[in-house]
């Protein structure tokens, strides 16, 4: 009996080879495989631009603070909820903080114990200078202490160490810890947050860090107020003489 040619079946129209469907298996990994690259890469992109953006209205509202109220404020504690501690100023609790954020009146995503976070879920760190016996977070010492003896003395450095000092002067300093907060393990990066209070890495001397971007080394994010920019705008709200 003979077949139809129309029903008889061929290598040629069987489909593809199991080689074949390897093939293009791993030709489909391959291009899911960078564009999961290239979108990771574009989030970690928006997080820095996000926390650059957040640092600098915090660094603003710092400076129309103390144009206001006369002192920077201390840096908020695990256990205020983004308040200054103490309230009004004075001899700060925790010199090296957090933000405080509700006594700045900021807003952005909070943790459990009600602290500004950055893109990562981590909350932003706040340092002030001690100098000239807390006046600068003392209401009316500032003004009263006089501007040509006052001396922040917080420093910005570009390596742990401070080999090389960028900066030696700022009345504060605020900064995100970046993507790598909880496993970060380089010497620059510990410098920004050597010691460990109520659970989270905080800074413990006057020296920070910043320095290039590199993602597996550091990626802290730092920002810090200019002493004349400080004073120039309290003198022009009538807080400095």
């Amino acid at each position: 009996m003979l077949i139809p040619k129309s029903l008889c079946f061929s290598r040629e129209n069987a489909g593809f080879s199991i080689l074949e469907l390897a093939i293009v298996m791993l030709i489909v990994a391959t291009l899911l495989g960078g564009l999961l690259v290239s979108i990771s890469s574009t989030q970690e992109l928006n997080n820095r631009i996000d926390a650059q953006d957040t640092l600098e209205e915090i660094r603003e509202a710092l400076y129309g603070f103390a144009q206001a109220n006369g002192y920077l404020p201390c840096p908020a504690t695990a256990a205020t909820a983004g308040v200054e501690a103490p309230v009004g100023g004075g001899i700060c609790t925790q010199r090296f903080g957090f933000v405080p954020w509700s006594t700045l009146g900021l807003s952005g995503p909070l943790n459990t114990d009600n602290l500004l976070m950055d893109s990562w879920l981590n909350p932003y760190r706040y340092s002030v200078t001690n100098q000239n016996a807390s006046a600068f977070t003392t209401p009316g010492a500032m003004s009263t202490i006089g501007m040509a003896a006052l001396a922040p003395d917080l420093q910005i450095c570009d390596a742990a160490g401070c080999g090389t000092i960028l900066f030696d002067s700022a009345p504060a300093v605020i900064l995100s810890m970046g993507a790598d907060w909880s496993t970060f393990t380089s010497a620059d990066e510990v410098e920004n947050a050597e010691g460990t209070t109520a659970g989270y890495r905080q800074a413990t001397d006057i020296e920070f860090v910043t320095t290039g971007y590199i993602e597996d080394t550091f990626d802290d994010i730092v920002n810090w107020l200019s002493p004349s920019i400080l004073y120039t705008k309290m003198i022009a709200a009538g807080q400095l003489p």
